[in-house]
């Protein structure tokens, strides 16, 4: 019932994890190409991904020998002898060969839980290497999507930034000529050529950033230029920045079902549990059965050499005694007397053997403790990594609830200030309001535009970063 329970919780979340990408990519990047393109090679190329796929292949693997063991051990064995046999009359010895062939098996009838607490660990791995892969995608993806935002948001920010600048220059030349004309004072003309170079300041940063975005992005895709995408990208971010959704009631949940750390640590916790077991086993008696059957017989070389069936079964019981070891095994030997002729050859032995080993096993009170701290281990990273979790989800909600009323506000001022510029403009030319005056409402509106994109871009890299943690799409 326990594993019936496991393997359902297990389905339904590959469910999940399924589903979500799948609208993850409908709904968020539906219409962004560029984006989605961007994914599609970084994935088929990153390095760490593909060691992470050849993770999952070799824990299936394992999986398999594991599950080998379930079976009965076969063997096709063959064997020649020669050499000499010595008589009481003469020593010098005569000549002999013998010959056998047949099938050999071996199979475990009672082992405790090991062979199969062995091949449920394996299956874990498996599981524990998804969540791998899993995570290493999204881990990829995110810092892709993080790079293209700010590229986007670079690319708005350095084309704005430019414009205000062109502006800002020609108004300081013009404030040149009116100081030239002694229009205006000195400290005039400094203040505006402060205003000329914060301007220019902030220009060239945002330059600067925006062709090293293109960079970042371009390593992280696994290209050698943005056009080798194919694609055009986006002009820029949306200015309306739809809210979304979910509350953070709702990320809290979906972080203890969803977050690939959170399930990771449990999937560990689970397999050190199943070490506990399994190790548990080794007190509990084992017993095997092999068994041969096949031909074989030996004679002297001056006498033809005849074959004759030949069988034998032996059982074994194997167990740990909390550090000492018995070993006890059955042997029967059977060979068909029909082509027999020597009377001192054994068609029928009976052999009983048992050795008790005295503390030779002293290891498995090392894999008791073991097994037990790396339990109470396991444990305490589960219950730090959904603590860990939950608070970056709620530092991501808070960043994105501060960068979407910022984004609001700011667009605001923008459209404030637009307008108060084109005022402005208006009276200076009309000698109504100081070219320094206007200069510094430009560098205003220029601040603006700059700390708009920065929040536009906070508010989408933190729903990029809550995704990530909850494995689901949010807007």
């Amino acid at each position: 019932m326990l594993k019936t329970r496991r393997l359902y919780k297990k389905c339904v979340f590959v469910f999940t994890i399924i589903l979500s990408i799948f609208l993850f990519y409908k709904s968020a990047y539906s219409e962004d190409t560029f984006l989605i393109k961007c994914m599609k090679i970084a994935e088929s190329r990153d390095p760490k991904l593909i060691v992470a796929y050849e993770q999952v292949q070799l824990a299936k693997s394992r999986t398999v020998r594991a599950a080998r063991s379930l079976f009965p051990q076969l063997m096709i064995q063959h064997t020649n002898t020669k050499g000499k046999s010595a008589t009481a009359t003469d020593i010098s010895g005569y000549e002999y060969a013998g010959e056998s062939y047949g099938l050999k098996a071996s199979q475990a009838l009672y082992e405790g839980y090991r062979t199969r607490g062995s091949y449920e660990y394996e299956s874990m791995m498996i599981t524990a290497s998804q969540y791998n892969y899993t995570k290493t995608r999204e881990e990829l993806f995110s810092k892709i999507k993080l790079a293209y935002y700010e590229y986007l948001t670079l690319k708005r920010e350095s084309q704005s930034l430019g414009k205000a600048h062109e502006v800002v220059v020609s108004l300081f030349d013009k404030v040149k000529k009116e100081y030239k004309a002694k229009a205006i004072s000195e400290l005039d003309l400094l203040e505006a050529e402060n205003f000329k170079d914060r301007i220019t300041d902030m220009y060239e940063a945002a330059r600067i950033n925006y062709n090293f975005s293109i960079k970042k992005l371009v390593n992280l895709v696994g290209i050698i230029d943005i056009k080798d995408v194919n694609v055009e990208p986006l002009d820029m971010l949306s200015d309306n920045v739809p809210e979304i959704s979910f509350t953070l009631d709702n990320l809290m949940g979906l972080v203890l079902t969803n977050n690939l750390d959170v399930q990771t640590a449990k999937i560990q916790s689970e397999m050190a549990e199943m070490k506990i077991k399994i190790n548990r086993s080794k007190v509990i008696p084992k017993f095997y059965v092999e068994g041969f059957y096949g031909r074989s017989g030996e004679a002297y070389t001056t006498e033809p050499l005849t074959l004759t069936a030949s069988w034998n079964v032996v059982g074994k019981l194997s167990w740990g005694l909390w550090g000492n070891s018995l070993e006890a095994s059955y042997t029967q030997d059977k060979t068909d007397p029909k082509t027999i002729i020597d009377a001192s050859k054994r068609i029928d032995t009976q052999t009983q053997d048992i050795k008790l080993s005295i503390l030779d096993d002293l290891g498995y009170f090392v894999d008791t403790k073991e097994s037990n701290v790396s339990f109470d281990q396991t444990n305490a990273d589960y219950v730090e990594t959904l603590k860990t979790k939950r608070l970056d989800t709620e530092k991501a909600y808070n960043d994105y609830l501060s960068s979407l009323n910022s984004a609001r506000t700011l667009k605001k001022e923008i459209v404030l200030r637009e307008r108060k510029l084109a005022l402005m403009k208006k009276k200076n030319a009309l000698y109504e309001v100081q070219t320094v005056s206007l200069m510094e409402e430009a560098w205003k509106y220029a601040e603006a535009i700059a700390s708009y994109a920065k929040a536009i871009y906070q508010n989408y890299s933190s729903v990029t970063e809550m995704e990530k943690l909850t494995l689901t799409p949010l807007r």
